[in-house]
């Protein structure tokens, strides 16, 4: 099961966004929708609003009066926070129903509003975030009878878009032509939500280009691997006791292939082999492998690690478990290091990556070709620098 959180704040068109992913096959789950329901007359939701903001918010029929509460919600972030937290844990367990009760094939797509708030995020395999300029969205609100002081408020009061592309993997931007942004649903939904679907039901991950291509810094890259990282932790806990960005693209300046490369250290390998399937539950699919033995370190025993690609097409990643103090755990997390520190350093590996990258098709040539260049320069040279700078490998 595919697991999508869909968040913006209010007027972006989030929920014009939620029908097109439904017409289009998704099952979609209303937080909205939910956070009615679980406030609904002679529900357990009803009640506790009621004990703690009294019987005035109530309507002539006994039904919660929605404009009264927001007038006293919207105005008070601690009171806020306390209706937060009558209704937020009902919707989720009302979701978590709903969801559970679906096929595991199924594309869920949950309308969650307060996503960035509410820290959900690592939870799902796709967050997206439905942007619509301030005026306009003002302009949309305005249309739905809000007076322009209180859209200003219930605005101000949510996530800002800074905070909720964070969080999110996609942004998807809502200028006010209907077509346009359905065509770009559509171009989602097509090129990479249904890919990632079914490399889930095949427990599989999303291989690396097969031609090899290198390319400039993106700037999305840290973002990309703080969203891999916060899945992996929720997934992990404490038995992770590293999650690191390292390889080309944790180094600015650095050509790489658009492969986000994380390493994470745990005591022991097995300890991986026990999250397998809590791994394969949150996109991450992978087997033992072992890197290539380095001179003072022959035995390969020693460079043994887990190896996991992950599923989304969108976000290609490899994830390596190293053991703490382990040669293959330093050398990841030091020539990192080196390259950022070391500016001829990183003119040499760009050179030579540039000059291998011309010579081979594949990725996989490319990768084979990289070893006597790591052998010969970069492990010594690696190794003299550590010394001469006096670093070492973080604390963990």
């Amino acid at each position: 099961m595919l697991r999508v959180a869909l968040t913006g704040g209010i007027g972006a068109g989030k929920s014009t966004v939620a029908a097109k992913l439904s017409e289009l096959g998704a099952r979609v789950v209303d937080a909205d929708a939910l956070s009615r329901e679980v406030v609904a007359p002679n529900t357990e939701g009803l009640a506790a609003v009621v004990s703690r903001f009294g019987p005035g918010v109530l309507d002539a029929d006994g039904a919660l009066d929605r404009a009264e509460l927001a007038k006293i919600v919207f105005s008070s972030p601690p009171a806020r926070a306390e209706l937060e937290a009558i209704v937020h844990p009902r919707v989720r367990a009302r979701a978590r129903q709903l969801t559970d009760a679906m096929p595991e094939d199924a594309i869920v797509v949950q309308d969650i509003p307060l996503l960035a708030e509410t820290g959900q995020a690592p939870g799902f395999h796709l967050n997206i975030d439905v942007e619509a300029p301030r005026e306009l969205r003002l302009e949309r609100l305005a249309e739905r009878g809000l007076p322009r002081a209180d859209a200003l408020r219930r605005i101000d009061a949510q996530a800002s878009d800074t905070e909720r592309r964070e969080v999110c993997d996609v942004v998807i931007h809502n200028g006010g032509d209907l077509n346009e942004l359905e065509h770009r649903v559509e171009l989602l939904w097509v090129d990479r939500i249904v890919p990632y679907a079914e490399n889930l039901r095949e427990s599989r991950y999303e291989p690396r280009p097969e031609k090899i291509q290198l390319v400039e810094t993106d700037p999305q890259w840290a973002r990309r691997f703080e969203h891999l990282a916060a899945r992996l932790r929720r997934v992990l806990g404490p038995s992770a006791v590293r999650i690191d960005h390292v390889g080309s693209t944790a180094v600015a300046g650095l050509p790489a292939k658009d492969v986000i490369d994380i390493q994470v250290t745990v005591v022991a390998l097995p300890i991986v082999d026990a999250f397998a399937e809590a791994l394969g539950d949150a996109g991450f699919y992978g087997k033992a492998l072992n890197d290539s033995p380095k001179p003072e370190f022959p035995d390969p025993l020693d460079w043994e690690k887990r190896f996991y690609g992950y599923a989304d097409p969108g976000n290609i990643a490899h994830v390596h478990f190293r053991p703490i103090d382990s040669p293959g755990q330093r050398f990841a997390l030091l020539f990192r290091d080196w390259m950022r520190a070391d500016p001829a350093a990183r003119r040499d590996y760009a050179q030579a990556k540039g000059v291998l990258a011309t010579k081979v098709d594949s990725t996989a040539d490319y990768a084979e070709a990289k070893e006597p260049w790591f052998d010969h320069e970069g492990w010594p040279r690696a190794n003299r620098w550590a010394a001469e700078t006096g670093w070492h490998a973080p604390v963990c």
